[in-house]
């Protein structure tokens, strides 16, 4: 029972704050009068359901839209919502009227006595906040922007778009509108709570049209001294003053009367008031100048139209000179020389300590006296100069000299540590040493030089007798420790190339030239050379070399020469002995070498005891026949020694011919298989000969078939070196069974090659 009872009194208690909360806005109904001046009902075609005329109802509300009615039976026969009233026909026989309102308790059963025809107010609040408030919305929109508006008198305002909007107080204003060549627009408006105010204005055009048409292009319009873009120009009617202008042409002036919304032309004849004026200076170096803008060094063409002009004639160090035309109203071509300037001095005084050092001024020698240095009349601008002293840091310093005033300043050069040098060169070749910092050559001596140098490091320049020149690099210690130097002028050049035979080798420098031989060094002068390598059925061979670099004394010049027709690149080298990627072509090309001198190191193994026997021989031989991959040594020969140093004896002289297969497989690597004859000339001339079994008193010579391989390096170049393995078998009357024969031997060593290449 206590759970129901508290269920009652929620309830209870939820409706009554319901009902508080609705309380606080309930519709009303202030005022209610029968408006009898009102007659507009007696003629209403609004009728009701029984065909009788209806009573007009106008409630005033601030908004108009939160209202609805109910009649009961009898409906409403229509409805209208004015900007701050809500009018509705209703039947004469209607005699209690509910008013509803969202949010508010409604008014129920309202009574009413009307009559047919008449018109009845009433006004009808809630409370509500938006019946209450002040403010709303102004929105106007104008085609002709920008314009001015004042609102309710105020200062006009410019607004730059089509669009104006503000917000203003619930009532009536006053609007103007104005814009420029427009009429201005005035209009009265009302502002109500309902909703916001939105307006169209248009103006009503006040102009006429403006036509210029000019005899000139590019000309400037002013109508009372405003200026137009060309085109058609709108102004106000009446009367105007309009003038056009063009640079260097007269000024042309009318007066107009502009009437509403017609078209006005005007033409306008501009004439010519300017002049050609041609300027002459004397001098190319002077500057032309006209009215302040630069116009040239040469003669110079302006023209200029009539009225005030200045002309000058300006020069880095000189007077300008001026020229100025006050009263220029003529159209004749005028011609203007300036003339030569005159030049603006200074003075200098320079003092500088060793008195006896050099002075330089502008890079020229000046006489300079006990230390001194001055003269009175030196051109205005930059100046330079320099104070030179052996075996002291020459000074530097630039100055400016102003015209009217001296310049002193005085300079102390300081002495450079010195080391004793002794260099010698060729005869008759005249050393100087090259002073980087004055660019200038200081001479020493011819053929040979001892004396002092500044420390660090120098440039020693060799020259000739025909003005050849080339440089080296010293280094100077201070003091005498300096060792002597040899610095030769003559450089050393061998060239080669890839064919047999004796190609035409030229070396030209300048419009000289000179044969040499192939393979062969010879004395060229330290310059750069072209080197031009021709022969018969290959293309000619075209490039340069550099014999005056300081660390070129001698050099190897490789010509690689392409056969006629061929594309293989072929790359010169030079001192390197290497050559082009394109090996076994490089490789079949190549003349081969004449070696004549082959140094072998290796050891001897016996089959019968299996020891090892340190050995050392000599190959002497020549390399004369080469195809392609195969070659044949006619002429070879090796002595054999044997034992220590100390107690060697000659153990053979042999005589091996052979033949050679040469695989090429990389850049100055190949392998070698070889075989060939050997023929022990020792046993037959030597002090312990070998004789025929079969007949003691014959002298045999031993006889051994070798063959072996070698791996080749620096194989494609001068000085090849092999790492070899040898095998060697006895054939003859000089050879004994396997078994007793000591003399079959497998070597294994190193090889190296001293020949000259082809």
């Amino acid at each position: 029972m206590v759970n129901g009872f508290s269920k009652y009194v929620c309830l209870f208690g939820l409706l009554f704050l319901v009902n508080a909360a609705m309380a606080q806005y309930q519709v009303k109904v202030t005022s209610w009068k029968h408006d009898i001046q009102d007659l507009s009902q007696r003629n209403s075609t609004v009728l009701d359901q029984n065909g009788e005329r209806c009573a007009l109802i106008k409630f005033e509300t601030a908004v108009p839209g939160l209202f609805s009615f109910s009649l009961g039976a009898q409906q409403i026969e229509k409805r209208e919502n004015k900007d701050d009233e809500v009018w509705i026909w209703i039947s004469a026989d209607v005699k209690k009227i509910t008013i509803r309102c969202s949010d508010c308790t409604p008014l129920k059963d309202y009574r009413v006595s009307l009559k047919a025809g008449n018109v009845y107010r009433a006004q009808v609040t809630t409370g509500l906040p938006q019946e209450t408030s002040t403010h709303q919305n102004l929105n106007l929109y104008c085609e002709n922007a920008p314009f001015y508006i004042s609102i309710d008198g105020a200062a006009p305002v410019l607004n730059e778009s089509k669009n104006y909007y503000a917000e203003l107080t619930v009532g009536t204003h006053e609007l103007l509108i104005s814009s420029k060549l427009f009429k201005p627009y005035s209009e009265t408006i009302r502002l109500y709570r309902s909703q916001p105010l939105n307006d169209t204005i248009q103006l009503e055009p006040n102009y006429g049209v403006l036509i210029i048409n000019c005899s000139q292009s590019d000309y400037v319009v002013r109508v009372d001294e405003e200026e137009y873009p060309s085109g058609d120009i709108h102004i106000e009617p009446g009367f105007h003053k309009v003038t056009v202008l063009k640079d260097r042409y007269e000024t042309f002036e009318a007066m107009i009367e502009v009437k509403l919304q017609q078209k006005h032309e005007v033409a306008a004849i501009l004439k010519p008031a300017y002049a050609l004026f041609t300027i002459m200076p004397t001098e190319e170096e002077t500057e032309i100048w006209v009215d302040g803008k630069f116009r040239g060094h040469n003669t110079t063409q302006v023209e200029l139209g009539w009225g005030e002009h200045t002309i000058e004639g300006k020069r880095e160090g000189y007077d300008t000179w001026e020229y100025s035309n006050h009263e220029f109203n003529a159209s004749a071509p005028k011609t203007i020389r300036i003339p030569r300037l005159n030049r603006q001095y200074g003075a200098l005084r320079i003092s500088f300590y060793p008195i006896d050092a050099t002075v330089f001024v502008d890079g020229q020698e000046v006489i300079a006296q006990s230390g001194v240095y001055s003269v009175s009349r030196i051109p205005t601008g930059s100046h330079f100069v320099q104070i030179r002293k052996p075996d002291y840091k020459t000074e530097r310093d630039s100055f400016t000299i102003v015209a009217g005033k001296a310049f002193a300043r005085d300079y102390q050069l300081s002495h450079m540590p010195h080391g004793l040098v002794s260099i010698s060169t060729d005869d008759n070749v005249a050393i100087y040493r090259w002073n980087e910092e004055d660019d200038e050559h200081y001479y020493l001596a011819r053929g040979s030089y001892s004396g002092k140098m500044p420390v660090g490091k120098n440039v020693i320049t060799l020259e000739n007798m025909n003005g050849v020149q080339c440089q080296y690099g010293m280094f100077v210690n201070e003091g005498d420790r300096n060792p002597s130097v040899k610095f030769p002028y003559m450089r050393k050049l061998m060239v080669r190339s890839n064919v047999m035979g004796k190609p035409q080798i030229r070396l030209e420098s300048g419009n000289s030239f000179v044969d040499i031989k192939p393979n062969k060094k010879v004395k060229v002068e330290p310059q750069k050379y072209q080197i031009i390598v021709t022969k018969r059925g290959y293309q000619t061979y075209i490039d340069s070399i550099d014999m005056s670099l300081p660390t070129v004394e001698k050099e190897i010049y490789y010509a690689t020469l392409k056969r006629e027709g061929d594309t293989i690149s072929h790359s010169s080298s030079k001192a390197s002995g290497h050559h082009s990627p394109k090996l076994l072509q490089r490789y079949y090309d190549n003349a081969g070498t004449w070696f004549i001198g082959v140094i072998d190191f290796g050891y001897n193994i016996s089959f019968t005891d299996t020891t090892f026997r340190n050995c050392h021989y000599i190959n002497l031989g020549i390399l004369p026949f080469r195809y392609k991959m195969f070659s044949a040594s006619l002429l070879d020969f090796e002595m054999l020694v044997t034992g220590h140093m100390k107690d060697s004896v000659m153990k053979t002289l042999c005589y091996r011919p052979k033949i050679s297969l040469v695989l090429p497989c990389g850049e100055g690597f190949a392998f070698t298989f070889y075989g060939g004859l050997k023929l022990n000339l020792y046993d037959a001339f030597g002090k312990n000969p070998t004789y025929d079994p079969e007949d003691p008193k014959k002298k045999i010579i031993k006889t051994d078939i070798y063959g072996g391989a070698s791996m080749m390096l620096n194989g494609v170049g001068t000085f090849p070196v092999n790492i070899f393995a040898e095998y060697c078998w006895p054939i003859g009357k000089g050879a004994v069974p396997p078994t007793e024969h000591k003399e079959r031997l497998f070597r294994v060593g190193i090889n190296f090659a001293i020949g000259v290449d082809r």
